[in-house]
């Protein structure tokens, strides 16, 4: 459940702060603000049936007084359009630091949609079909940089089959680049996985090496003469 901690009450004061344009509800029963003083009027019913208790059930159903979020409006306006009938904005299209926001915001408040959404847009961001990351330097380097805030936030959360996706595309980095942001519990199994793996590879390449034909110019004299006696 969402922790309270996260959650500030205060009164609104006399001057108004700036409404969401989306989400203004003359009915709302609860006011949510976000960091940069915008106002967002919801219903609570729909914030408790597409959460894990958000808010928390000690909120007040009074529009004098405003949840205080240190989320901004940007990530605000996507985390609230999964609490009523209506499409989910294009995920895609965010930045990726601001997709991280969200997918923060969607974990610590418990938005079962968004963050199904997210999970998605995740496996995305690790499988990028763009032939070009398999080239471009920059390309590459960014893709580890986002796989490992990926991992980060996976870590944090405990979201385990994340971890096990991400550990198979990780695969060849050295655990000593690991070491401080794996935990026990999960430091182990990568570590055996990582070995089983790097075995695996191991026993293909001498597979290999052992069924490849040898060159002509290796095989001896006695051999020549003979693959030319059969060949006759």
């Amino acid at each position: 459940m969402a922790n309270p901690s996260h959650l500030n009450t205060y009164v609104v004061d006399d001057k108004p702060n700036r409404t969401s344009d989306h989400f203004n509800a003359r009915d709302a029963d609860v006011v949510i603000r976000s960091s940069d003083n915008i106002d967002f009027y919801l219903h609570k019913k729909n914030l408790e049936c597409a959460t894990g208790g958000f808010p928390p059930a000690e909120t007040p159903s009074d529009l004098k007084e405003a949840v205080y979020l240190i989320e901004t409006a940007a990530v605000l306006e996507i985390l609230f359009t999964c609490i009523y009938p209506r499409p989910f904005p294009s995920i895609k299209e965010l930045d990726f630091d601001t997709f991280m926001l969200l997918v923060e915001a969607a974990e610590k408040y418990q938005f079962f949609g968004m963050i199904c959404a997210c999970r998605l847009h995740m496996r995305e961001i690790l499988y990028p079909t763009d032939p070009d990351f398999n080239t471009n330097f920059t390309l590459k380097q960014d893709l580890h940089v986002k796989r490992m805030r990926l991992l980060q936030f996976a870590i944090r959360h405990d979201v385990r089959d994340l971890i096990e996706e991400i550990r198979a595309v990780l695969v060849n980095v050295p655990l000593l680049d690991l070491v401080e942001i794996l935990p026990p519990h999960v430091y182990t199994p990568w570590s055996l996985y990582r070995e089983q793996k790097l075995l695996e590879k191991l026993k293909g390449n001498k597979e290999l090496s052992i069924s490849k034909p040898k060159r002509p110019e290796i095989l001896n004299l006695k051999q020549r003469n003979q693959v030319i006696m059969i060949n006759f």
